[in-house]
């Protein structure tokens, strides 16, 4: 819990108090927020700030001019784990200022309060995923720059699709990428003895069985059977559940998560279980993958985030990194910026230095925009 400063940051003389959220604020921060983002609702932010279990109080900083909310600085909280340590983290989100208040610092200030009123108490860092002019924001306070994230689409429909937030170019025509997919599609002959289930709900208890079957050393978020009931709570998004058996064994899980993104219909492979491969794991993520593809058939593309899915597996079913060609020279690479708190703080957790990705092990779970 955080250990609040006595400073209401009035002394730099002007009109701007920049302070912590209140519970009577919910309705000018929902309305500052439907001016600056194309989404968001009453039941979106109950489910990210309010019921989020990792910390006792709602870890967003306001700035108040002449009585209204004129900047925010969100955080998503997670519990993230790495080897056999545990330790609360925070993830900017939905950052906000008016646009009649911009140019006045209001970034910083609110980026100040949050390290200094967290300086001796939880969370021990903080892990982000901005964008660029974020991203130049956070540096000036000392963040630094772990690495970029590597994802891998499948380009379903790029004439409905130009590419990741606009900005992949349209590489072949609709009827050719789906000749291409369908090529691959006919290839791929997922092993017949591993029994796949969809389900329309998340459940926890089988996800958090297969997660501690293999954690990984890396740093992620960790997963027990709270996490999931929280986490694919997100109203914006419509999850799918499927699990994988050998018998009667459950060996591997992934959930997907569908919702719209700049006009167009995503499905986002949101997390893998068990995180880390082995002989049971890997011999049923085939079959479960050919039936997310099929099922998903109608979303414009289909993502994967991170190292958890086999290479070799993406390239069958024709997905293609941001990291290569041909996406890469048009790609915006997702950057993890990371800090400790306070800034000048130590960068190790359990021996592995957050400012390399190597000793992350990132899906879209832990991307709150996910």
């Amino acid at each position: 819990m955080r250990t609040e400063t006595a400073t209401t940051d009035r002394a730099r003389g002007d009109d701007y108090h920049v302070r912590w959220f209140r519970e009577g604020d919910k309705a000018d921060f929902m309305a500052l927020h439907r001016e600056t983002f194309p989404d968001g609702s009453d039941a979106w932010f109950d489910w990210k700030f309010l019921e989020n279990p990792y910390l006792p109080e709602t870890p967003i900083v306001v700035t108040e001019h002449d009585g209204d909310i004129v900047g925010a600085r969100p955080n998503l909280a997670f519990q993230m784990r790495a080897g056999d340590t545990y330790h609360t983290a925070l993830q900017s989100c939905d950052t906000m200022v008016h646009e009649d208040h911009r140019r006045q610092g209001l970034f910083s200030r609110m980026s100040e309060r949050l390290f200094a009123d967290y300086a001796d108490a939880q969370p021990a860092f903080t892990f982000n995923n901005p964008n660029p002019m974020t991203t130049a924001g956070l540096e000036k306070l000392g963040c630094d720059i772990a690495g970029e994230h590597t994802t891998y689409y499948r380009i379903q429909n790029p004439a409905a699709y130009a590419g990741r937030e606009g900005r992949l170019v349209e590489a072949a025509t609709a009827s050719a990428a789906s000749a291409y997919l369908a090529a691959r599609d006919h290839r791929f002959d997922p092993p017949g003895e591993v029994s796949v289930t969809r389900h329309t709900g998340t459940p926890a208890a089988t996800l958090a069985g297969l997660y501690r079957r293999r954690p990984p050393s890396e740093i992620h978020a960790y997963r027990d059977e709270q996490f999931f009931d929280y986490r694919f709570g997100n109203p914006n998004w419509e999850y799918t559940t499927y699990t994988a058996t050998l018998g009667d064994r459950p060996v591997a899980g992934v959930v997907t998560g569908t919702g719209q993104k700049e006009g167009h219909t995503v499905t986002n492979v949101a997390d893998v279980l068990p995180l880390v491969g082995g002989p049971e794991r890997d011999r049923a993520l085939p079959a479960v993958f050919d039936r997310l593809v099929a099922d998903h058939a109608d979303s414009d593309v289909v993502a994967v985030r991170g190292r958890s899915v086999p290479h070799d597996l993406l390239t069958a079913l024709g997905f293609h990194s941001d990291q290569r060609l041909p996406f890469a020279p048009m790609a915006n690479p997702t950057r993890l910026v990371v800090s400790p708190i306070p800034p000048d703080g130590g960068w190790r957790v359990a021996g592995r230095d957050i400012r390399d990705i190597t000793n992350w092990r990132p899906t879209f779970v832990e991307h709150n925009t996910a």
